[in-house]
């Protein structure tokens, strides 16, 4: 009779550290789309309005914004949010 041996399969335990996640909705640059909210594209059309990242015009001081999802990838805030900042709780 063949004996066999019985291993327990216990996993190491990882732990991870929580980082902040910094979403473009909870940065006070972001700008809402609501037109293209209620007819139905969602949020691919909000705007981020970050001074670091898109021009101001020199006249009225207004900023053009760029979308969010390109100044996330393609710009300088990236994927880790850099010119992140936190909207005012009140």
């Amino acid at each position: 009779m063949l004996q066999t041996k019985q291993t327990s399969l216990l996993m190491p335990t990882q732990v991870f550290e929580m980082t902040e996640l910094r979403l473009c909705k909870d940065c006070k640059h972001y700008k809402k789309d609501w037109y293209a909210r209620i007819t139905g594209y969602g949020d691919i059309f909000d705007i981020c309005v970050n001074p670091h990242l898109v021009a101001v015009n020199p006249v009225s001081g207004k900023t053009k914004g760029g979308f969010c999802d390109t100044m996330r990838k393609f710009h300088g805030c990236g994927m880790e949010g850099k010119y992140f900042e936190p909207k005012r709780t009140s």
